[in-house]
């Protein structure tokens, strides 16, 4: 069996831009309806008439905990939400702000490899030398562009250090992965 998780991978030429690409990325993925829809969950009310960039809701949410079904939101942010509210509420206020920059600060996002390409190829290293994973499925954030960076910036990288393949031993995703009956 072959462990191969899901990578996001966010490149700059330098730490720094890559940590900002990161950011304007999550914001262009936070839209308007995305942020509403997120607070829908836990409020359990429509919130459609609210501005995604005005203040939060002057409406209290409702009582019951989240509704497992809805499968939208991880097991341990299902309980306990009238509190998490109330903290958004003090973090929005302290900061000054909108319900789609709060939704921003607060969401969990799937866990990215940020940096140069040097720095992803060597945390990617790592993994692989330690026996951590086999490999990785990428999760493109924004298309092309992410994709065009992996090919273009990392796999090069990677390439150099010996950590991917520069021809396919096969003709089969199978001998490709190495796999046999």
């Amino acid at each position: 069996m072959r462990i191969l998780p899901g990578a996001s991978v966010v490149l700059g030429d330098t730490a720094a831009e890559a940590q900002e690409r990161a950011r304007w990325i999550k914001r262009e993925q936070t839209t308007g309806p995305r942020a509403i829809a997120f607070l829908e969950q836990y409020w359990g009310k429509d919130l459609s008439g609210y501005d995604p960039d005005g203040p939060l809701p002057d409406i209290d949410p409702t009582d019951d905990e989240l509704d497992p079904s809805r499968g939208t939101i991880s097991i341990e942010h299902r309980t306990g939400k009238l509190a998490r509210i109330a903290g958004w509420r003090e973090l929005a206020a302290a900061r000054n702000l909108s319900i789609r920059q709060l939704v921003i600060e607060v969401t969990p996002g799937h866990e990215s490899f940020v940096g140069t390409p040097g720095q992803v190829a060597e945390e990617w290293g790592r993994y692989l030398h330690d026996g951590v994973v086999d490999g990785f499925n990428l999760l493109p954030q924004l298309l092309p562009g992410t994709v065009e960076d992996i090919v273009d910036r990392l796999v090069p990288e990677l390439q150099s250090r010996g950590l991917f393949r520069t021809a396919y031993a096969g003709t089969t995703l199978r001998s490709h992965l190495s796999l046999s009956f």
